[in-house]
Parts: structure tokens; sequence; C-alpha cells
């Protein structure tokens, strides 16, 4: 073979072998090309799945959001609603308050009308029945005390007070003289009830001393020895003469061994003892004081 020929082949196995580098090499590059891409679709895929996901997140978020929003707006709402519907109650109950009060002022009003007008009226009546000589003391006195004198000017009340306090004078010694008129004739419940209107209509009866003695004995004989021993008490405090002395400390003691409180009924059994041994009590007081010392 010829020189030349033998050239012409190496070079044609050159190229058939750089070719066939230049081919695998080709083939090397489209395999990492492919690879590569493999790789990168898979990313694009992962990216994909991630940006569905970050996207659903998002929308379930702002979903929350809203949610979140609407339940505190309607939060906030109901504190408002709250705030200013205990606001009303409360402003409600005040006016409730000032109507009532209100109310009462006026109705305490009416009243002061009203009495101011039946006042009035009966103390025309009142004075008519002060001119009148057939008027009946008890019942002039009664009736003015019965007036609310808050109605009355000082000139009207000046004016009937002088001539009250003058009959209630003139009564209270009338009703003192029925009652002493009763205690003799042994009258007792009678008697009494007349001594408590001598009382009753002037406390500072002169002859308050016997007024009390009369009615500690009355009721003494009516058996209702509690309600005696207080004004024997009075009338023994206030007998400055000594007239009656023996007979209320007397009086005292048989009250007091009624009620079975024997240790102050010989106490005043024994005063008349020691201090009356003239008196027509000496021998009645020492009888029942030896009874008692038993006791």
């Amino acid at each position: 073979m010829s020189s030349f020929k033998k050239d012409e082949k190496i070079k044609d196995d050159v190229i058939i072998k750089d070719e066939s580098q230049q081919r695998n090499q080709e083939q090397g590059i489209m395999i990492k090309i492919d690879s590569h891409l493999d790789r990168v679709s898979a990313d694009i895929n992962n990216y994909t799945q991630l940006l569905g996901a970050l996207e659903k997140r998002l929308f379930l978020n702002s979903v929350l959001s809203y949610v979140i929003f609407f339940i505190l707006v309607m939060g906030l709402s109901h504190l408002i609603f709250r705030e200013r519907n205990q606001s009303l109650v409360t402003e409600n109950k005040l006016l409730k308050t000032t109507i009532e009060v209100n109310s009462d002022k006026i109705a305490e009003l009416n009243d002061k009308i009203n009495g101011f007008k039946t006042t009035n009226d009966k103390a025309e009546q009142l004075l008519d029945e002060f001119f009148n000589t057939t008027s009946d003391p008890k019942k002039l006195v009664d009736d003015f005390e019965a007036l609310d004198k808050g109605f009355f000017s000082k000139v009207e009340i000046a004016y009937f007070q002088e001539r009250v306090v003058k009959l209630k004078t003139d009564l209270s010694v009338k009703f003192y003289e029925n009652g002493k008129n009763y205690f003799d004739s042994n009258s007792y419940p009678k008697a009494a009830a007349e001594l408590l209107e001598s009382l009753k209509y002037n406390p500072k009866n002169p002859y308050i001393n016997e007024i009390n003695f009369y009615l500690g004995v009355s009721y003494l004989r009516m058996k209702k020895y509690s309600e005696s021993i207080p004004y024997l008490e009075k009338a023994m405090i206030n007998n400055l003469d000594k007239s009656k002395a023996d007979d209320i400390l007397f009086y005292l003691g048989s009250a007091y061994e009624r009620l079975s409180n024997y240790s102050k009924a010989r106490d005043y059994y024994k005063k008349i003892i020691d201090e009356y041994t003239t008196s027509d009590k000496f021998w009645d007081a020492k009888k029942q004081y030896i009874i008692l010392e038993k006791q």
C-alpha cells in the first residue's frame, strides 16, 4: 500500500474518531441537559405546588382575617350597645326616680292645699263655736287640738290658744271634781276615767297630788296593782304636807304585796311602824309586816 493511501486511511480514522468523540460529547451534553431539565421541571413542579399551597393558605388567611374582623366589629358593636343600653337603663331609673319624687311633691302640695282648705273651714266653724255661749268646752278644746296648726297664722294661734288654755284649766278642775265624787261613792272605774281626763287637759293641775292619790287607790281597788304603783309613788313624792303619807305608804305596801314583791311591801309597812306610830294604819301595817316576815 502506498504511503498516500496510508495517510488517507489514517486521516479517515482520525476523522471518524473525532466524529465519534464529538457525538459522544454531544450525547453527554444532551444527557446533562435532559437531567438538568428534569431537575428544573421538578423544581418548577415543586414551586408550583408550593405556590398553590401558599395561595390556598393566603385565601384561608384572608377568610380568617375577615372572620376575625367581623367578630371584632360585632364584639365592639356589642360592647358599645351594652354600654349604651346600660346608660339608658341608668337614665331611665333617674327619670323614674325624678318622676316619683315630683309625684310625691305634687301629692304633698295637694295635701297641703287640701289641708289648708280643711283647716280654714274648721277654723271658721271653731270661731263660730267660740262665740256661741252654749258650745261644749270639751268639744271646743278637742276640735282645736285636732287641727293642723301649721296652717294657722300667728295671730290665729294666739287668739285660739289664749281661750283654749282657759278652757283646759276649767275642764281639768271639772274632771277632777267629778273623779273625786265618783271616788267618794266607791265608783272607782268612773273615778279613774274622770281623773285621767283631768290630767289630759292640764298635767299641771293644782290638785295634781290628790289626782295621783285617788288614781292610785282607784286602780288598787280595781286590782290593777301595777297601774296603781306609779301614781301612788308620785303622790308620795309630791305630798309636801305629809297629810296622806301613812295612807300612801300603806297602799304602796298593799300593791307590792299583791304583786308578791314582799321585800318592797315590808319596807313600806316598816316605814309606817317606825315613823307613824299614831297613824290609823299603824296596827294594820304591823300585822301585815309580821305576816310577810314569814314569806
